[in-house]
């Protein structure tokens, strides 16, 4: 063991002896609490995590009781300022009763705060918790598993100031640290604390901008603000080209812990490095939205994460997220859970991607290592659709087409020997005038996969609406657009400003349309046609023999059906979604006129055509 090495244990022993006393004026500035999702955390901050379960199957003792512990992150904007002021959410998962319970480590007087979905406990010394949840059905039925946290100090990244040397980051993972080392958050406090960032940076900003900076006083764990209590550090006066050259020369130790390095996601590496590098300890590695919103959920400025908690992507119940996973589920899993899309995107094969239950947080779509992409986002610019469309300069939108699509080839399916109809979302195709049952025909088509600017991120990440005169948010305010992805509020608020660039004074998704495509003599908008036509071709389909099921596998087809039949059932299928009539009016009028008339040997009388 290195003498630098000791040297470094004796200063955290100092800090945990004298840090009380500093970390006690710190808190006096008011920094809420926050937790960072982690399974690796600092001494003496707090671990937060809810309660969740899924239902035992047929055969309880074959499929038993899943009780499932989700990472809980309380961030800035919750204005936690006491662990008492903390506001219990509403509970996940219906039907089941849930029991916590804790164990500490020596000499830990940890306990746990259990009083809704919520568990909270103090990590007040260094070592392992185990938090354990039962959850029990209705019928008795019950099942339980235990989430492990570790409680360390901090040890840096190494290499800001002098070589990185055990038991810091770069020593071994030094891939990944080159390319942290391209991503903005691996010198935002050298750009800040040099005048670059801002002309109003202040002491109150390094919060974030520092490694393992916590200012409850029972969080003494070799933080950066532990290490400037410790060495004498103070912020700045005033803020030049020279400052931060200056702080490494008379504050090393402290500049060490500057910038947002790995252990500010990842939790702290002393109990990483234990002298064995084939048996290595634990380091957070959890893809927790937490681990972002400790920093980047404090308004006005950072809203993200606020915003995707309103999203489609957080609904940590929805069927979307714990039906299609699990090793029986491979093909789906790309989509389905987070881990699964990241070991797509990587180009792991689908076999051996993981699939295990995931949501799509922060880091399934941004990719906190890589800064080659814009947004550091893990798939850009092309993307291949399932029926060989080639999509070229995509961009960002390229992220969403990955997920977003039908997941079939029209053709291959209908006239293949294996039919199956499109999946749920076919936003992909539609904006790219594809992926429908075309007949061999060439179709008229919208533009708005051409003219859009961003196309999917175009509308549904398009501003939020801001604020009036008064400065009070105006109606959509953070539940529209942005990272929400909604084009419509739980409440009713329809984001159309994006829109209105070309659809001039529209107040609604649902203008009149340009024509009567469903022929029912009035012209209606453009959901009204479409719902009209879809009408016409189930009754179509009906009258060939198909019979409607309003489960999978959603259609059953009459002994002989040619590729007339499936290819009308595909298409309606195809045009389910309510999104057709945005994202491709046009081509989705077409789609269902022309099935209408290969089944029924006509055109939709008196209807206009596109």
């Amino acid at each position: 063991m290195s003498r630098k090495f000791i040297v470094a244990i004796g200063c955290t022993v100092l800090l945990l002896a004298l840090g009380v006393l500093v970390a006690s004026a710190q808190e006096e500035e008011g920094h809420p609490i926050v937790t960072t999702a982690t399974n690796v955390v600092g001494v003496g901050t707090y671990v937060a995590a809810q309660e969740y379960a899924a239902p035992a199957g047929e055969d309880p003792e074959a499929q038993p009781v899943q009780a499932i512990i989700l990472p809980y992150g309380i961030y800035p904007d919750m204005l936690v300022m006491e662990i008492g002021d903390f506001v219990q959410p509403e509970p996940l998962v219906e039907g089941f009763t849930f029991a916590w319970s804790l164990e500490a480590p020596e000499g830990s007087a940890a306990e746990l705060v259990a009083d809704g979905p919520v568990a909270i406990f103090l990590a007040d010394v260094q070592g392992d918790y185990a938090l354990t949840l039962t959850a029990t059905d209705e019928n008795g039925n019950s099942g339980s598993s235990t989430w492990n946290v570790h409680a360390g100090t901090y040890v840096g990244v190494g290499g800001i100031v002098g070589e990185p040397e055990m038991p810091q980051c770069a020593v071994c993972h030094i891939n990944q640290v080159e390319a942290w080392a391209a991503t903005g958050h691996a010198d935002m406090f050298i750009r800040a604390i040099t005048g670059e960032a801002s002309d109003h940076y202040t002491e109150a900003c390094i919060v974030c901008h520092t490694t393992g900076f916590n200012a409850m006083p029972t969080a003494v764990n070799g933080g950066f603000d532990d290490l400037a209590a410790m060495h004498g550090w103070e912020f700045p006066e005033e803020l030049t080209a020279d400052t931060w050259e200056a702080m490494k020369a008379e504050f090393p130790e402290v500049a060490a812990l500057a910038n947002v390095q790995c252990e500010s996601c990842h939790g702290p590496g002393s109990e990483h490095f234990n002298g064995d590098p084939t048996a290595m300890g634990p380091i957070g590695l959890g893809l927790d939205y937490g681990a972002c919103a400790q920093c980047h959920a404090e308004q006005p400025y950072h809203v993200f994460p606020q915003q995707w908690e309103l999203s489609g992507h957080a609904q940590a119940n929805a069927q979307a997220f714990t039906y299609p996973i699990g090793e029986d589920h491979a093909s789906c899993v790309r989509c389905h859970s987070g881990v699964g899309f990241i070991d797509w995107a990587n180009g792991i094969p689908t076999a051996q991607q993981r699939t295990n239950y995931q949501v799509i947080t922060c880091a399934v779509c941004h990719d906190p290592h890589d800064a080659a992409n814009p947004n550091q986002l893990r798939v850009f610019d092309v993307v291949v659709l399932p029926d060989g469309t080639s999509v070229e300069n995509a961009g960002p939108a390229a992220t969403c087409m990955s997920c977003h699509n039908a997941r079939r080839d029209p053709v291959a399916t209908v006239e293949g020997e294996s039919f199956g109809t499109p999946h749920y979302s076919t936003a992909a195709e539609l904006m790219n005038s594809t992926g429908g049952y075309t007949w061999g025909e060439t179709l008229t088509t919208g533009v708005h996969g051409m003219v859009v600017q961003g196309t999917c991120i175009g509308c549904h990440m398009a501003a939020t609406p801001g604020m009036d005169d008064a400065d009070a948010p105006l109606p959509g305010h953070n539940t529209v657009g942005a990272h929400t992805f909604a084009m419509v509020s739980a409440d009713g608020v329809e984001n159309v400003a994006a829109c209105q660039t070309c659809h001039q004074g529209i107040e609604s998704f649902a203008f009149e349309a340009s024509g009567d495509f469903d022929g029912d003599g009035t012209v209606e908008t453009g959901p009204e046609e479409v719902a009209g036509l879809r009408e016409l071709l189930e009754a179509a389909i009906a009258e060939a023999g198909v019979e409607v099921l309003d489960h999978h596998p959603y259609f059953t087809l009459p002994e002989g059906a040619g590729a007339d039949i499936k290819g009308a059932v595909y298409n309606l299928k195809f045009t389910e979604s309510g999104g057709s009539v945005a994202h491709n009016m046009k081509y989705t009028v077409a789609l269902l006129q022309l099935s209408i008339e290969k089944l029924t040997g006509a055109p939709v009388p008196g209807a206009d055509t596109p």
